[in-house]
């Protein structure tokens, strides 16, 4: 019986350090979303150049050519 009490009292010690752990993670979770918030705004702003580029390309593709082909998004001026 002495042993089962000592067992049961290091599970409740791995418990408590896990809930302390993840009490720790959960707060600070906001921050690394926060952080990443401009590099995912970065990434729409290149992803929505891109569906346009691709809109003006198809459409220049479908009237087989007959208008001036669309510059790259990415070209330097």
């Amino acid at each position: 019986m002495e042993d089962l009490l000592t067992g049961a009292a290091w599970l409740t010690v791995i418990f408590s350090i896990f809930l302390v752990l993840l009490a720790i993670l959960w707060t600070l979770l906001p921050f690394a979303i926060f952080g990443i918030k401009k590099r995912l705004d970065e990434q729409i702003k290149i992803g929505n150049k891109l569906v346009s580029y691709h809109k003006a390309l198809h459409e220049y593709l479908k009237n087989a050519g007959d208008t001036q082909a669309p510059s790259s998004p990415f070209e330097k001026p």
